[in-house]
């Protein structure tokens, strides 16, 4: 793939995945600072397509653009970002070692485990200092904490399964289609 093609791409799905950030809701109403948003598809999809360092590129692009945007909010974006970038790197790796749908599948199911299990440690240490609170309050999140996440990259998942073929296939059609008219 070419570094111009490449880098169009990342661009793209960068620009997708943060509007897709401004669509986030609260799944737990107890817990509503963990807020849902798509835009790891977009993300996971670039894993996929083109390789994890690109997908963490779409993540690290979205977040930054996002935090100037809208947010404001350091702790709140650096922990999107932490489990995004481990979400799709996990996720690419074990896909591209053989592009098959176990691979994407099994890379999937890993990612979405190792992701919640990262973020059950990181709001161990970020609930008791951003919420200036006990320990006891991230133990009473724990529950939330953990379906959240189950929840959250468990649909990311799902859906990307469903239209990665499509979105990949129409790309690669797209490229070939202006290199075919500019010979």
């Amino acid at each position: 793939m070419s570094r111009t093609k490449r880098t169009v791409i990342m661009g793209v799905f960068s620009a997708v995945a943060t509007i897709m950030m401004y669509l986030e809701f609260p799944i737990f109403p107890q817990a509503d600072f963990l807020k849902y948003d798509p835009s790891e598809i977009p993300a996971l999809i670039v894993s996929f397509m083109v390789d994890p360092l690109a997908g963490v590129t779409v993540i690290l692009v979205k977040d930054i653009l996002f935090f100037f945007l809208k947010s404001g909010d350091p702790i709140g974006i650096a922990m999107n970002a932490a489990a995004g970038v481990i979400f799709v790197s996990i996720a690419g790796v074990i896909y591209h070692r053989r592009k098959t749908k176990a691979r994407a599948i099994k890379g999937m199911v890993l990612s979405t485990i190792c992701t919640t299990c990262t973020l059950v440690g990181l709001n161990a240490l970020v609930v008791p200092l951003y919420f200036k609170a006990p320990f006891d309050l991230f133990l009473k999140f724990l529950p939330f904490i953990i379906a959240f996440n189950l929840i959250k990259f468990s649909i990311d998942s799902f859906v990307t399964f469903l239209v990665y073929k499509r979105i990949s296939v129409f790309f690669k059609s797209e490229v070939k289609e202006v290199e075919r008219r500019s010979i």
